[in-house]
């Protein structure tokens, strides 16, 4: 008898457990987006107000930033200082691809970093600012969905593995 109850519990916190995973995975993804938009007005007002060079602009936010970000913006400033006659655009995707391989950052956190990289390809202080300006709105945007998403999905899946743990229990034991 002690060991289906045993059994029992172990089933329903392996249950619960993937729930909780699911729901971790969803605020995961949202907390990297935050982390970006972050990073983006960090540069938005370093452009608008100092006009610095991009390689000390990365230099001063992976400072105030935390990792994955950190690292890759690092990265990004010594070779922007190395730079080899490469554009800064082609600079942002080899780190990225490198970053890509090393980081727990989602697909759709990946590609609005790629999006991001994108946005300096605009020549001019004033134009770049409108670029990255549009990209923070679509940024905004996707986080205020994942939000509503993992808002609206939370319960459910919680409800649903409870529900899975309960009916694993009755069938197997």
């Amino acid at each position: 008898m002690w060991q289906k109850l045993i059994a029992g519990a172990c089933v329903m916190t392996g249950a619960l457990g993937f729930g909780w995973s699911l729901c971790r995975e969803m605020s995961c993804e949202i907390q990297h987006l935050k982390q970006q938009k972050q990073m983006l007005l960090y540069m938005i007002g370093e452009i608008t107000y100092l006009h610095r060079p991009m390689e000390e602009i990365f230099d001063i936010i992976s400072e105030k930033i935390t990792a994955p970000y950190d690292s890759f913006l690092k990265e990004l400033s010594r070779k922007l200082k190395e730079r080899d006659g490469r554009s800064l655009i082609h600079l942002w995707q080899e780190t990225l691809n490198r970053i890509r391989l090393e980081t727990d950052i989602s697909e759709k956190g990946l590609c609005y970093l790629e999006k991001m990289g994108n946005c300096f390809a605009c020549e001019g202080d004033q134009l770049q600012i409108g670029t990255l300006e549009l990209f923070e709105l679509e940024l905004d945007s996707e986080i205020d969905r994942l939000t509503a998403k993992k808002e609206e999905n939370s319960r459910l899946i919680q409800a649903l593995s409870t529900l899975t743990g309960i009916l694993c229990i009755v069938l197997f034991l």
